[in-house]
């Protein structure tokens, strides 16, 4: 009896060291956003209400966005590319989407995000947009937000997750692990609630953090993909309000 209980509990602890990292089961959900991109004409610009800073060649193409900002002199004129939607969200909510690296000639292969970022103005970003029209990362640190970073950074078999606080560009926590490839499709999770900030790829989380350390906690602002010395897609793109 006493070898049973003990081989259960030895059980039970491999169960829950395998899963810790997964991703819970998510709570309920309200649709908040959602797009596809699939009702677009091929190579159309970007759809109302997105726009673009830094390289202008993006697109839709294929019932996906596309960002060139490989520097590969195929139509990119910056090796940066950052996208906004133009839509405020708040409070608890989970972000979702594809992304998949066709290309980057130093093997950078940069997946980042712009979360819940606003001006401390109090303007809008797209009424400020012609203040980064040139993409250049620097500027973006003087605004309000989370950036979430995955890349390979020259060496896809060893990703880095990063993210990190804006205003000041503060590291909020950091990661090496898993992969960042070219012609491969990950799928990315970001989840707020409350607090506590989660990054996932493929089901598994990265990055997991309490937001007590730098600025306010940023409890509003709108979303962007982002990326440099990439050419890259990005497909599914689904905002959900959390809560029980």
């Amino acid at each position: 009896m006493k070898t049973k209980c003990i081989s259960v509990l030895v059980g039970l602890l491999l169960v829950l060291t395998v899963s810790c990292n997964q991703l819970p089961p998510p709570p309920t959900q309200k649709v908040l956003f959602m797009e596809d991109f699939d009702s677009y004409a091929d190579n159309s610009k970007l759809p109302v209400g997105w726009w673009q800073e830094g390289s202008k060649a993006v697109r839709v193409e294929k019932g996906r966005l596309r960002a060139d900002a490989n520097l590969d002199q195929n139509g990119e004129d910056h090796g940066t590319s950052t996208i906004w939607l133009d839509k405020t969200f708040r409070g608890d909510i989970c972000v979702e989407f594809d992304a998949h690296v066709l290309a980057s000639n130093d093997d950078k292969n940069n997946i980042n995000f712009f979360f819940l970022f606003s001006d401390p103005s109090g303007r809008s970003l797209l009424q400020t947009k012609n203040k980064r029209a040139d993409g250049q990362y620097g500027k973006y640190h003087e605004l309000n937000g989370y950036v979430f970073t995955f890349l390979a950074n020259g060496n896809p078999g060893n990703a880095r997750f990063r993210m990190r606080d804006d205003p000041g560009f503060h590291l909020l926590q950091e990661n090496f692990v898993y992969e960042c490839k070219q012609n491969k499709t990950y799928h990315i999770t970001i989840t707020k609630k409350g607090n506590r900030i989660t990054y996932a790829v493929d089901g598994t989380i990265y990055l997991d953090k309490i937001d007590d350390t730098a600025n306010p906690e940023h409890k509003s602002g709108i979303i962007g993909f982002r990326t440099w010395h990439t050419d890259l897609w990005w497909d599914n793109l689904k905002v959900t309000e959390l809560y029980r």
